[in-house]
């Protein structure tokens, strides 16, 4: 017997308050979300000299070495510095300090990394293996420095607080310096190529100095400097939490400067910057928002009035559907992880221009394919099969380029990338149309 999947199952966004009105259209998700440990991986993966001790089941340990290896193959920059102990129920009844200590030995003694970051998973967390206490009484034995990370999947759902703790963990490295001056640290970056970016080249032309990109290009010397920049610039809410902690400890101030697209925001978040580092960018704010500007008004037209469904992308999901919003398009259905900072306040800004979509927990593609018809959007925007989406005539986007720009080039890649898939897509389907004449004769 098929299962009908509706829309009746989720709440409207006027509806969500918390975490918890966000609903699913089954119980049983595929593909599912990440576990913490994804996080680890995507993030602790970026910084050199350090090595990642994974401590738990094989599964835990063979999926995360699985995906280190791949992603190292495939990720310029990255490299495969993860190491596997695998416990067994032997470890579970009686502890694991001797075996652990053992492979703390042997990794610091072949690698001599600087610091060696503990991750320990779900089993050891749920039956209280005191890691704290056994790396206290391990320390004094090992030159590399130790810090942990507990990925307690069991606790939440999906791979964000892993990347948080892995941020976090962090800061037991930095050490107490003298403040250079001019100089700013960008916290939360995971993708190569900053140096690139929009934020970062105009930074550079009013000889601001980059102290620090944590984690997508560091080391342990370069993280344990941290402190001694002038300011702290969040690009990935992951980040929010170190930034506070230096904030208390070191008395760094910060900026939160996502991947937004609202053009307000961005130049809100450039003007605390100058004002931060006492900078006068007023003149290329202004060339930037220009040119946002021009390919706003002719992006519109084309959008006004079509409608959506929000997925699985690396952009803020309610930021980024108030922008299309704004746009005059029409949120359907949007797909979400959780509730996150000043998700609130976008949520807010989608209902005051009139729209009141659906909302459903990301990672559910399956049910979804269900009610492509019900819903009938123009576009999809985030990852599924483009066959899928093809047959039901619905535009998909795709935003990880985008993901790596910070600044008005983030609204202005996403706009382009907008414009592109829909030239693509009609390229596609004549090509589609003249198969099917071909093989119909």
């Amino acid at each position: 017997m098929s299962i009908k999947y509706t829309l009746n199952k989720l709440k409207r966004i006027s509806e969500i308050k918390t975490a918890n009105d966000i609903k699913q259209l089954s119980y049983a998700q595929f593909p599912g979300t990440h576990c913490p440990l994804f996080g680890v991986a995507l993030t602790a993966g970026y910084i050199k000299d350090l090595c990642i001790l994974i401590i738990g089941t094989d599964e835990c340990t063979y999926y995360t070495k699985t995906f280190t290896l791949e992603r190292s193959n495939n990720v310029e920059g990255l490299q495969d510095n993860f190491f596997c102990l695998p416990v067994n129920k032997n470890d579970v009844v009686f502890g694991c300090e001797e075996k652990l200590k053992n492979a703390l030995k042997k990794i610091d003694e072949k690698y001599s990394p600087k610091a060696i970051l503990l991750v320990t998973t779900c089993v050891l967390e749920i039956i209280g293996e005191d890691f704290e206490g056994l790396i206290f009484n391990i320390q004094n034995q090992i030159r590399a420095k130790l810090i942990l990370v507990h990925t307690e999947h069991f606790k939440c759902n999906s791979h964000i607080p892993g990347i948080e703790r892995s941020l976090e963990a962090f800061i037991e490295l930095m050490e107490t310096m003298p403040i250079k001056e001019d100089s700013i640290n960008i916290l939360g970056h995971r993708y190569e190529g900053v140096e690139n970016t929009e934020l970062i080249r105009l930074l550079r032309s009013k000889q601001v100095d980059i102290n620090l990109v944590f984690p997508s290009s560091c080391n342990i010397e370069t993280i344990k400097k941290a402190a001694q920049a002038k300011l702290n610039i969040v690009t990935d809410f992951t980040a929010l939490a170190l930034a506070e902690k230096m904030k208390n400890r070191f008395g760094i101030e910060y900026v939160y400067f996502d991947k937004y697209l609202s053009f307000e925001r961005i130049e809100s978040c450039y003007k605390h910057i100058s004002e931060k580092l006492k900078i006068n960018i007023s003149n290329e704010i202004d060339d930037y928002k220009s040119a946002a500007d021009e390919l706003l008004h002719s992006v519109k037209p084309v959008l006004e009035g079509k409608s959506f469904i929000y997925g699985n992308t690396p952009m803020l999901a309610f930021e980024f559907c108030s922008f299309l919003c704004s746009l005059g398009m029409i949120p359907k259905l949007i797909m979400t992880r959780d509730l996150y900072t000043n998700d609130e306040k976008y949520i807010r800004e989608i209902n005051e221009l009139g729209f009141d979509p659906f909302v459903t927990r990301i990672a559910n593609i399956m049910p979804l394919q269900q009610i492509y018809d019900e819903i009938k959007p123009d576009f999809y925007i985030g990852h599924e099969n483009p066959m899928n989406l093809i047959k039901k005539n619905i535009i998909q986007i795709t935003l990880d380029i985008a993901a790596k720009k910070l600044g008005f080039e983030v609204p202005i890649t996403v706009m382009k990338m907008i414009l592109t898939s829909i030239n693509n897509f009609e390229n596609m389907k004549k090509v589609i149309n003249k198969e099917a004449r071909h093989a119909a004769l």
